[in-house]
């Protein structure tokens, strides 16, 4: 179209030469950031400057670096300096900066976190063995959790309780420390307990609970060589193993402490009950 001497462009054509969608230009001139030059008042058909195409490649530009719309406009109108505008994209590079740290650290959780489980899946399948477990006496703390994510918070409340505890009744912390996971079967609360052996004749420990865990006959027992602060993906791979077997856990979960390691590792065993999948509990 030619209007005054100016060749005018329709929506669809300004839209291919600018590599933008006909939406996107009718937002645009929506909010008054891409206003057509001339609308029909017939049709209603948007004509364009060909000089607009210019705007919009600095609008979607603009938009690629993250301004909003808003900073667009006070950017396209001329209304900042260039001091303001370098201010304003210096403050957009902190800002993407900032978030390329975060996703970095994000990243390297989640790979840490992968090869958590891979290497668990391997010690669980070649350490994994089913045998009896005996009965336990434990002087300990407890407390509950909502759900698996707040464990590892209440492991670490929970042992600096039993160490000052058993430090104040001059108890000696036993190397093989225990800590035990019951999920409650109306699914409301995780009961977690951190203590330690006592011996069938021992007295009570002054200021700690007596907790007495049963024998049982039926149990999956694995070594596990893993960080302190995996609490959930060591038994995660425990129940994946079962299920291959055609077994799952129930009851109370045990994480006994054998020893740490020079890496800040540690050396435990989870055991926990088994029975046959969909078996009922007794």
């Amino acid at each position: 179209m030619v209007c005054s001497g100016f060749v005018m462009l329709s929506i669809g054509e300004l839209a291919r030469r600018a590599r933008v969608s006909v939406r996107m230009l009718r937002h645009y001139d929506a909010v008054g950031l891409v206003v057509p030059e001339r609308v029909d008042p017939v049709t209603g058909y948007r004509w364009y400057a060909t000089s607009q195409i210019g705007r919009v490649n600095s609008l979607v530009a603009l938009r690629e670096l993250g301004f909003t719309l808003d900073q667009c406009r006070t950017v396209l109108d001329d209304r900042v300096t260039v001091e303001q505008l370098r201010g304003m994209l210096l403050l957009r590079q902190a800002e993407l900066e900032q978030r390329i740290e975060t996703d970095t650290r994000r990243l390297a959780e989640v790979e840490r976190r992968l090869r958590s489980i891979e290497e668990g899946l391997t010690m669980t399948t070649s350490t994994l063995r089913l045998e009896p477990l005996p009965a336990l006496r434990l002087a300990q703390v407890s407390g509950e959790v909502n759900d698996v994510s707040e464990i590892g918070d209440m492991v670490d409340a929970l042992s600096e309780t039993l160490a000052a505890r058993l430090a104040a009744a001059g108890v000696p912390m036993s190397g093989r420390g225990v800590r035990t996971y019951y999920g409650r079967p109306d699914g409301s609360k995780i009961d977690v307990a951190a203590g330690v052996p006592l011996a069938p004749d021992a007295d009570p420990v002054t200021g700690l609970e007596l907790a007495e865990l049963p024998a049982e006959e039926r149990a999956a027992v694995v070594t596990h060589r893993r960080a302190a602060e995996d609490t959930t993906d060591p038994w995660l791979t425990v129940d994946v193993a079962l299920a291959e077997r055609g077994l799952e856990s129930y009851g109370t979960y045990r994480l006994v402490h054998l020893r740490d390691t020079d890496d800040d590792h540690e050396v435990v065993e989870l055991q926990c009950p088994v029975r046959d999948s969909g078996a009922c509990a007794g």
